[in-house]
């Protein structure tokens, strides 16, 4: 890693944003070939889809010594489920508890789709202890009923007596995805290419999850989980391979990145500060400019939250030898770019 990076992930770090580490080639993950910046410059970890219940364990013990003095506020594994169960919220918190048993780390979320099922199925991982990352989060709408399970959830626990502090959760939308989409459809309406709402989608989309969390923590409720013990919420933004990383920061929020985007990142301006609070009111305005032209956050999201999850179940097909790759008519690469937070 240059020296150029090390000192962007400090920025970072001094911002309140807390970088996770997305490995861009699954095999990286599984050969510990990037696990020498866990710890020193990446504070959390994205493991790829197929990775195996000891590749996360030495993952998790790697981040142990940062999860400790960070007391839980740091230094996670996000270990995904088999989005098989994305539909079925009874299969997929089974699914989560049984293999947050078998990694067996305090440091380990399970990571899970936010489709309605996942919701539910979130609420009752909390319940029991578990912790959770809620990915593909991809509206305001969707967050807010994430945020609803995340406090029924530690509400059934705190009844139960757990401590609250063992199941934290955090929330991630992928920015730079949903970018992309976007993008797309302004090349088919002809949008031209310096129209001021190009790149503006993700950004306005994540200002509005900001800002909804920030009311959330000021009510009653949160004091009362906070007074025993629970953790706030992060956000978790997925950064696109083309960068915007300056555009995503805010306090108590994290950054999925590879070490290549990082690298790139680390080539651009120098961060300005804190771009996500007190901004809804200019996301709104983003948003309603999209919505003039036909593009609606709302379908958009839509159609990537099923189009992410059949790319998630094609990788698993392949892993287990059911599926080719790729071929004539699949529609399916042989591989993500990167792992998607």
């Amino acid at each position: 890693m240059s020296q150029g990076a090390g000192a962007l992930l400090k920025q970072l770090v001094s911002e309140g944003v807390s970088p996770w580490l997305s490995a861009r080639d699954p095999a990286d993950f599984a050969t510990g070939a990037r696990y020498p910046t866990l710890g020193g410059h990446f504070h959390n970890a994205l493991a790829p889809a197929g990775s195996t219940p000891s590749q996360a364990q030495r993952a998790c013990d790697l981040l142990m010594p940062l999860f400790e003095a960070g007391k839980g506020t740091v230094g996670h594994v996000s270990v995904p489920v088999p989005a098989r169960w994305a539909h079925d919220a009874r299969a997929l918190a089974a699914a989560a508890r049984a293999l947050h048993g078998a990694v067996a780390r305090p440091n380990a979320l399970m990571r899970m789709p936010m489709t309605p099922a996942g919701v539910e199925a979130l609420a009752g991982c909390l319940a029991d202890g578990v912790g959770v990352h809620a990915a593909l989060v991809f509206s305001a709408e969707r967050y807010a009923e994430v945020l609803d399970a995340y406090v029924a959830g530690l509400e059934r626990s705190l009844a139960s007596g757990r401590p609250l502090d063992g199941a934290p959760m955090v929330a991630s939308f992928p920015v730079g995805l949903f970018d992309r989409e976007v993008a797309a459809r302004l090349d088919r309406l002809g949008v031209p290419a310096d129209d001021e709402v190009r790149g503006a989608a993700g950004l306005a989309v994540a200002r509005r999850m900001y800002r909804l969390r920030e009311e959330r923590l000021s009510g009653d409720w949160w004091r009362v989980l906070r007074a025993n013990g629970a953790l706030q919420p992060r956000l978790l933004w997925g950064a696109g391979a083309d960068g915007g990383v300056g555009a995503l920061v805010g306090w108590n929020t994290a950054l999925a990145l590879s070490v290549e985007t990082l690298e790139a990142a680390a080539r651009e301006p120098a961060l300005t500060g804190d771009t996500l609070l007190n901004a809804d009111a200019e996301a709104a305005c983003a948003l309603r400019a999209l919505e003039r032209l036909g593009v609606r956050a709302g379908e958009v999201g839509a159609v990537l939250e099923a189009a992410e999850l059949a790319r998630l179940r094609h990788g698993r097909a392949v892993r287990t030898g059911s599926v080719p790759a790729s071929g004539p008519g699949t529609g399916f690469a042989s591989a993500p770019a990167a792992e998607l937070p």
